[in-house]
């Protein structure tokens, strides 16, 4: 069995379990009590602690049935938006709205990873450590950490409350909404906060933690996110460069948590997970098979009702003998209710660990890859120079994994033709990790990409269409908040909702 940095452990939850009450109404930490405040937070092994609470948060937003990854894949073309009961409040059809429990868990997990890592950085700097390293290290990751969480909600909600130090309830109540550019300019500060103060790696009981590679890598990504290719290349090329990480050499070690936290099988950084009946494990893997399918072949323990069916839009995207459509769905798995359908095979095909319950996958989730990272700057790359040799080998490294030719001159010829390879790369590449809609947003093809999927006959044939617009590139700001605020002027609704 592994060993990992725990993010929930026993101990932590003693002694954290008071502490932390509050932070279930996530906008809300305000001091529960004067242990809070005076009995806490006062050595090393306390801030050991709180920042494990900060991961804690992280984890829960990785969680399967309505959890951020499983709606991310619900709302793009990678799913059949209407065969499968999804559990995603409508986000796969563009009907989700301020009632939306995916998006709401998503607004509590980051608002909760934001006030704890705040907890931290107001108070680590007036005590004292045995070690000042491990000071340093601390506070990166909750620098590292809080920016994440900034740019998650960015991604998700557009502007959101910035919040950078405890503060009460009726303080909070007067933080107007920022725009989503000062929100990502509030995560780009901290992930350079981060960069500056985390280690390069970690012993092996910490394996795990933020590192400095993996804040590089998703500064690198955000930075493409706001369309600065020449701003993200720096941090992407630091990853590189470092010769910490290597791309996995088989599709399926990126997915078998034999090889979960390995730099070499292209881990940089993943939410952290261990079976066992541990009470730690994750059950995103068991949300890709169906209710009492692929049981037999081990593809799940039991199945969920929240299942996503493959799309044939994605299916028909493939190339010809790509190894990821090949090894990574599949349409021949045992039980009735599999039957005519593809289903997603990549997060329960391969494991070394065989869980005891369908929440006891060990597998661990990925934050960023690196492929992510060499994709990127390949994007990067293309944006600032063209096409370079440099930018078509690392397309070329991704594609020979995937069993596919390199690249034809014709694939290269210039800019415009070769963003559209690795549109198609990433595409292939990340299916079901969550990263498809975001890339559709980014690039600016989420109207024109979903508009013609929901035309297709099996997508509805234009019933959703309608509802595709500009303004559904984020989503709405949850209504219990709204209601919380009872001022629109300070908390305003995104448009279309």
């Amino acid at each position: 069995m592994k060993k990992i940095f725990n993010p929930i452990g026993q101990v932590m939850v003693a002694a954290l379990g008071i502490m932390l009450a509050g932070c279930s109404d996530f906008l809300n930490p305000m001091p529960e009590s004067l242990y809070t405040t005076e009995t806490f937070y006062q050595n090393q092994k306390d801030f050991e602690l709180a920042v494990a609470a900060v991961y804690d948060a992280q984890q829960e937003v990785y969680d399967g049935r309505q959890g951020m990854v499983h709606f991310l894949e619900a709302r793009c073309d990678n799913t059949n938006s209407v065969n499968t009961n999804l559990y995603d409040d409508g986000g796969a059809s563009f009907t989700d709205n301020s009632s939306c429990t995916p998006t709401l868990n998503v607004w509590k997990a980051m608002y909760q990873m934001i006030t704890r890592a705040n907890g931290i950085l107001d108070r680590i700097d007036a005590v004292e450590f045995s070690d000042t390293q491990t000071k340093n290290y601390i506070k990166g990751e909750a620098y590292g950490l809080r920016g994440w969480a900034y740019e998650m909600l960015g991604k998700f909600f557009g502007g959101v409350p910035i919040l950078t130090k405890e503060m009460t309830e009726a303080e909070i109540r007067q933080v107007a909404r920022s725009t989503q550019e000062q929100t990502f300019a509030q995560a780009v500060n901290d992930y350079k906060q981060a960069i500056s103060l985390l280690p390069t790696s970690w012993p092996a009981d910490d394996a795990g933690r933020m590192t400095r590679g993996a804040a590089n890598a998703v500064l690198g990504r955000l930075y493409m996110f706001m369309n600065q290719p020449a701003e993200a290349r720096p941090y992407l090329e630091a990853v590189i460069n470092s010769g910490t990480y290597q791309l996995a050499d088989s599709y399926e070690k990126i997915f078998n948590d034999a090889y979960d936290n390995d730099p070499s099988a292209d881990r940089v950084w993943e939410v952290q997970y261990i079976g066992g009946l541990s009470g730690e494990g994750q059950d995103y893997s068991e949300m890709m098979m169906p209710e009492d399918c692929g049981i037999a072949e081990g593809y799940a323990v039991r199945g969920s009702s929240a299942a996503m069916q493959v799309s044939n839009d994605l299916l028909n995207s493939f190339e010809q003998d790509d190894y990821r459509r090949t090894w990574g769905t599949s349409n021949a798995i045992s039980g009735s209710l599999a039957q005519g359908y593809t289903w997603c095979t990549k997060f329960c095909r391969s494991h070394t660990y065989v869980p005891q319950q369908d929440i006891d996958w060990a597998v661990n989730l990925p934050v960023i890859r690196y492929t992510d990272v060499i994709l990127l700057e390949a994007e990067a790359l293309n944006a600032t120079e063209g096409p370079t040799a440099a930018a078509i080998n690392y397309v070329n490294q991704v594609r020979s994994r995937a069993k596919l030719p390199a690249l034809t001159a014709a694939q290269t010829a210039n800019s415009t033709v070769f963003l559209n390879v690795i549109k198609q790369e990433r595409r292939a590449e990340f299916m079901f990790e969550g990263q498809r809609w975001f890339d559709l947003v980014r690039w600016g093809d989420f109207v024109s990409t979903m508009t013609a999927f929901f035309n297709e006959s099996d997508e509805g044939a234009g019933r959703y269409v309608k509802y595709v617009t500009q303004n559904r590139a984020i989503f709405a700001i949850p209504q219990s908040e709204i209601d919380r605020y009872y001022n629109t002027a300070i908390m305003p609704q995104n448009p279309d909702y």
